[in-house]
């Protein structure tokens, strides 16, 4: 496989991935084997009976995919080789079942209850100045969950000089995942973000950029506490999304996400669609 680790490589993938892909393919070349079958001549019809030899294997949809993406990529490369004349493998679609589902979505009501509980959490919940330092500091966090949607990737590469309070935008660098943008702030925000540049005058990052994924996961703990309908920081961003394409065109909301990609915006109002359907199937009055 030297040569077709070659093109691989300069089509981006990466060591670990070839690695993966190999034994994608050499199981399917093994059980080609054992079917008498001749996998570069493989019909439609005997990729399903592999599929559905996996299947019976108890193997996941996703897992399934994985392997049919590795195969589909050595058939490209027989085909740019001359050794195939058509990639059958790219007829292949399977549904994706085992996909996790949305999180339950919070109203913009519920949101702001969020925000509007823990920011006005009793005194004796943080005592020393310490705490009370980081509650100021928490409450800025929350509010760019529910109001702005940002990921804790992306609260991690906030600094002082991406808060524009006079304009009340905040800009919110590109990451790995997402592009950069500039976002409105609430009116209730710019008091507490004033304060806190002002009090604790961080020099660049807002926020401690090495420990934000466990600072997020103890503040919804915290949150949990006083509303428990809440899982995680990933529902609220979900519903964060979900009430923005109330009002919003889906452009306008790929842009307020940071999507990359317009699908990923999508998902979002597809899953909408199919709540107000199941919804609708079940008070029906013809139900």
């Amino acid at each position: 496989m030297d040569d077709f680790t070659t093109y691989r490589r300069k089509n981006g993938y990466s060591d670990k991935t070839i690695k993966t892909q190999n034994n994608h393919i050499n199981r399917f070349k093994s059980w080609c084997v054992a079917q008498n079958i001749n996998f570069e001549m493989i019909t439609y019809s005997q990729t399903l009976q592999f599929i559905d030899g996996e299947r019976a294997r108890g193997l996941l949809n996703q897992s399934i995919i994985n392997e049919i993406n590795s195969v589909r990529v050595y058939f490209d490369y027989l085909v740019e080789t001359g050794n195939i004349e058509y990639n059958i493998i790219k007829r292949i679609k399977i549904r994706r079942s085992d996909k996790k589902a949305l999180p339950v979505t919070l109203t913009a009501q519920q949101l702001e209850e969020v925000y509007q509980n823990f920011a006005n959490l009793p005194e004796w919940e943080h005592r020393s100045d310490r705490a009370q330092q980081a509650h100021k500091r928490n409450v800025i966090l929350v509010g760019l969950l529910v109001y702005q949607g940002l990921t804790s990737g992306e609260v991690a590469k906030l600094e002082a000089l991406h808060i524009n309070l006079s304009e009340c935008k905040i800009y919110v660098p590109a990451t790995r995942k997402s592009r950069a943008r500039t976002l409105k702030l609430q009116a209730n925000q710019i008091l507490p973000f004033k304060n806190y540049l002002d009090e604790c005058k961080p020099a660049s990052y807002l926020f401690p950029p090495k420990k934000h994924t466990d600072m997020v996961s103890h503040i919804i703990q915290q949150i949990r506490k006083q509303n428990p309908q809440i899982t995680d920081s990933r529902q609220i961003r979900t519903s964060v999304i979900m009430n923005w394409l109330k009002s919003n065109n889906i452009r306008q909301v790929q842009y307020m996400t940071g999507h990359k990609c317009i699908k990923s915006t999508e998902k979002y109002r597809n899953n909408d669609l199919t709540d107000l359907a199941v919804q609708l199937n079940l008070f029906h009055p013809l139900q």
